[in-house]
């Protein structure tokens, strides 16, 4: 196991950013830099840096972006005024702006107008008054690289340039193609670096490379060409190491300091915290002169943005929606101060060794500990890693990966408790298995205590089953996707079940928008009635509620039709060779089923039988019909439950009681009285709305009377 374990090591040491591995290791290295921050680097961000934010309030005042070059030559003449060292521009002005004599000129020339005024060009030309401002003073640019081979603008000089040998056999970072500035303003600028972003394979900002190589040459970034403006570096050493055949980048020498980097010339981000770590500056306010020159002399001013619309923020290990500027921020304050977090070159090796040694040492002494000690001792271990893990960065600044090691130890423990349990897990599974698809989980265990005591067989029992059916259906699907539609039911499902289980009863089958269950078996149940009808009352609550949601959030509302009945039915184990089900049969299934279909007719959400109403009198019933149902002699009267006897007031006994005289003239033959009373219902009570269908009969009887020998009963016809 320790060599599986090993191998993983290997191949998550290549590389491959999307590794599943280091994706975790991601995560932990995110929690790491939020609990402890950046390693071995002042614990306040360096004051000498400033950002000057096109905020939201400058996009207000001054205007949508991109602003005016004229009025950035402003801002760099203000900066300049107030005594910045260096302006660096997280911007890039790839094109020229339009010159308005040269759109004068050319309507002049489509009219045959002569036009006289080309010596005024140059002096109302914004760019050449932006590049005459960023020419007065230290100002860096910034410029992007693309993976597409489109090469637009200018590019600034290089930092190196390369053999193609020493370029094939040296691992870096290569882009084929750029967007850069134009040349009249890059030759006024003191220098340029790209603000290329790169994300890891979660798009998450942790690194950011120093060097990119394009067509043999290497260009800095803007972090790195700010600080070599600022500190008057025209140079920077690179060095490299033997990797086999090829060559790494290992660290830059800047000045006195070494840049510690790793094989691609990437530094992992020294982030000094959220958004706001360093002093920003509104441009607005900077152009109205309202900033304290005192914050700006001397500074590195880097010109960016925080506005959410121009598509500069990003995702860092200590906030989403961070600002790209401050991200370039964070990496002047590590260079000025040479220190950057790392990984070592005896990382992977480190790695190796710990993993042996604690896979050798868990799969031995794991198999010998209680199950308390397992944990004790797999806790213990985790505890020493992660804190030697934090020792090293918070003092040394070294990345070691976490993910390998404390999957080895969980993975382990997780074997160890499996295999310590494994007989009477397999035992107990054998039997659940068994079980558990029929009954509620809370009975599982019961059954557990006296397995012998239930079996599988058929066997005749008084029960009582339910039918819950989703009205309309059909056209709900047809609104729905085939994804939507199965979301739809899983959420109805799945509290419908949890309050079958809750009562006790127990899931027969689902049925495309059916829900089938019974109680009584296969545990005895003498409540069984009771419990059925409070599960449906509370089924209907629970859709009532659920329907309200999905009408919320722009979904069908839905409603059901419950029927219940009670009496002798066939449960048992019951199918054939390849398939089997715990499931009822019997006359009385059939019967629940017909008083489910018929509460469409009636339109009403629950009926049960008069037998099912004789085992549960704890709840209030209102008549709704005498029926008898297709292929059954004996009629049957239905109820609607209403509520338990505890909630009984006032109004629903003086509905029932209305009620009840308006069914006694119908059963008397009265048809005038009857229709009036069912009338009267009718308006009191809308929601009923099976008191019209006793308003239609009796005016039908007025017209054609019923035979002799009408006893009251409906018969429906159709199943």
């Amino acid at each position: 196991m320790v060599l599986v374990f090993v191998l993983a090591l290997f191949s998550h040491s290549s590389g491959q950013s999307q590794h599943w591995l280091s994706r975790l290791d991601y995560l932990l290295f995110d929690v790491r830099f939020q609990w402890l921050g950046a390693p071995v680097v002042a614990a306040s961000s360096d004051h000498r840096i400033v950002i000057v934010d096109v905020d939201e309030a400058s996009l207000a005042e001054v205007g949508r972006w991109p602003w005016s070059r004229a009025r950035l030559a402003q801002l760099v003449d203000r900066l300049a005024d107030a005594g910045a060292a260096v302006v660096a521009f997280d911007v890039v002005f790839s094109e020229a702006e339009a010159n308005p004599l040269d759109q004068a000129a050319e309507r002049a020339q489509q009219i045959n107008i002569p036009f006289v005024l080309p010596t005024w060009r140059a002096e109302i030309d914004a760019d050449l008054t932006f590049a005459r401002s960023i020419g007065a003073m230290d100002t860096v640019l910034g410029f992007f690289f693309l993976d597409q081979s489109v090469q637009h603008g200018v590019l600034p000089r290089p930092l190196q340039q390369w053999s193609v040998e020493q370029s094939q056999n040296t691992i870096h970072i290569s882009k084929p193609g750029f967007a850069a500035n134009i040349e009249v303003l890059q030759n006024s600028a003191q220098h340029a670096g790209f603000v290329t972003t790169f994300v890891d394979g979660d798009g998450v900002v942790r690194r950011s490379p120093m060097l990119i190589a394009h067509q043999h040459a290497l260009y800095p970034s803007l972090s790195l060409a700010t600080v070599m403006t600022y500190l008057l570096v025209d140079d920077v050493g690179i060095a490299s190491v033997p990797v086999g055949e090829l060559s790494a980048l290992h660290h830059l020498h800047l000045l006195d300091q070494h840049i510690r980097t790793d094989a691609a010339g990437r530094v992992i981000v020294p982030f000094r915290g959220k958004k706001g770590s360093y002093v920003y500056v509104s441009a607005a306010q900077l152009l109205a002169g309202q900033v304290d020159s005192e914050i700006l002399e001397g500074a590195i001013v880097l010109v960016g943005t925080s506005a959410q619309g121009l598509a500069d923020l990003r995702t860092t290990p200590l906030q989403t929606q961070y600002p790209g500027v401050e991200v370039h921020a964070n990496l002047i304050d590590g260079l000025l101060q040479g220190q950057f977090p790392y990984r070592p070159d005896w990382e992977a090796g480190a790695l190796w060794v710990q993993t042996v040694l604690v896979g050798l040492l868990l799969s031995f002494l794991l198999p010998r500990l209680s199950p308390v000690l397992t944990v004790a001792l797999c806790v213990a271990c985790v505890l020493c890693v992660v804190a030697l893990n934090y020792y090293w960065w918070a003092t040394h600044g070294l990345d070691i990966r976490l993910a390998i090691l404390l999957l080895l130890i969980f993975l382990l423990m997780l074997m160890s408790l499996a295999d310590g349990f494994r007989r009477e897990y397999l035992s107990r599974r054998r039997l659940r298995g068994m079980f558990d698809q029929y009954v509620p989980p809370a009975h599982i265990e019961h059954m557990m205590a006296d397995p012998q005591q239930y079996q599988f067989d058929g066997e005749s029992r008084t029960l009582t089953v339910l039918f819950s059916d989703i009205r309309n259906f059909t056209r709900i699907s047809e609104q729905l996707s085939a994804s939507e539609l199965k979301q739809l039911l899983n959420r109805y499902f799945t509290p419908i079940t949890r309050l079958i289980f809750d009562h006790d009863g127990t899931i027969d089958k689902y049925v495309g928008d059916m829900v089938v269950a019974f109680w009584g078996a296969p545990i005895a149940d003498e409540r069984h009635a009771h419990n059925a009808v409070a599960a449906a009352l509370a089924i209907l609550s629970v859709t009532e509620t659920l329907s309200r949601r999905y009408e919320q959030q722009g979904l069908p509302a839905i409603r059901v039709g419950i029927g219940l009945n009670t009496g002798i039915m066939n449960v048992g184990d019951m199918g054939s060779a390849y398939r089997r089900s715990y499931t009822v049969l019997g006359d009385a299934v059939n019967l629940g089923s017909r008083l489910e279909s018929i509460t469409k007719y009636y339109q009403v959400p629950i009926l049960v039988s008069e037998y099912t109403r004789q085992q549960a009198p704890e709840f209030v019933y209102q008549l709704v019909d005498c029926i008898q149902v297709k292929g059954k002699e004996q009629a049957v009267r239905v109820y609607r439950p209403l509520c338990h006897r505890t909630q009984l007031n006032d109004n629903i006994e003086e509905q029932l009681a209305k009620q009840q005289h308006a069914y006694g003239l119908y059963l008397a033959r009265q048809w005038n009285a009857a229709e009036q009373a069912f009338s009267v219902l009718a308006d009191l009570y809308p929601t009923c709305r099976f008191y019209n269908l006793y308003v239609q009969r009796c005016r039908e009887f007025i017209s054609q009377p019923p035979e002799e020998g009408w006893n009251g009963v409906y018969h429906h016809s159709s199943k």
